[in-house]
């Protein structure tokens, strides 16, 4: 019923707080008020990608998720120890709301009422089975997250990260399809892509062994002719 029914925890603008203007934004005037207005939407993630979710975790298996809505109460359903990260008190208040009126246990839930920018370097918990990037999309905040994330999660352990297609994100997607520390394993209609990391490790790495950093050097002839002629001084 949960995955079916698309509760609406979020207001328009979810990624920063304070009031903006057209001026400032790329959307158009009409886009920008839709924002700004007060009325709840539901920006959570797939029907399909919730179904994902359940069948991939298990009571008692630590979850950990950047932004939150239908996602957290599929986690809180599941009996996962979950963290969901997200600045937005309104959005935890109607997510308790709606968990206590369906009856669903939120006792393994923990909200975090801050910035994953801020709380994520900070968090020294790991052994994760899955971590769901959903948060801020501005750049460079998917990739904070990740990086923050990439080596708390066990390894064959899954990241999902959604909204593949803006742009912000897609530089993530790309260099995570090249690097053989991650394995795509379902591809949700190129929105939401789910990795399996097949090390313990994945940042223990200089760039020269990523083929992401390597391929798109331009020229890569001319930067490793400039360490060898650095080195051989």
């Amino acid at each position: 019923m949960l995955i079916d029914e698309r509760p609406m925890f979020h207001k328009g603008e979810t990624e920063i707080e304070r009031s903006f203007t057209v001026e400032e934004s790329m959307l158009s005037a009409k886009q920008v008020q839709q924002l700004s207005g007060t009325a709840l939407t539901c920006y959570g993630i797939g029907k399909d990608v919730l179904s994902f979710i359940a069948k991939n975790i298990s009571k008692g298996e630590k979850t950990l998720e950047t932004g939150a809505g239908c996602s957290t109460l599929v986690f809180a359903y599941c009996g996962a120890v979950h963290t969901a990260v997200t600045p937005s008190g309104s959005e935890i208040e109607l997510i308790k709301k709606y968990a206590a009126e369906q009856e669903i246990d939120m006792g393994a839930v923990t909200f975090v009422p801050q910035s994953s920018d801020y709380f994520l370097p900070r968090n020294e918990d790991e052994g994760y089975n899955m971590v769901l990037l959903d948060g801020k999309h501005a750049f460079p905040w998917p990739v904070v997250d990740w990086f923050y994330t990439a080596d708390k999660l066990k390894k064959d352990g899954l990241m999902l990260i959604d909204d593949a297609e803006m742009r912000s994100v897609s530089i993530l997607i790309d260099f995570m399809n090249a690097d053989p520390n991650w394995e795509l394993v379902q591809d949700f209609d190129g929105k939401t892509l789910a990795f399996k990391k097949t090390k313990d490790k994945t940042l223990d790495v200089a760039w020269h062994m990523q083929p992401y950093s390597v391929v798109h050097q331009s020229p890569v002839k001319k930067i490793i002719s400039k360490i060898k002629h650095l080195t051989n001084r």
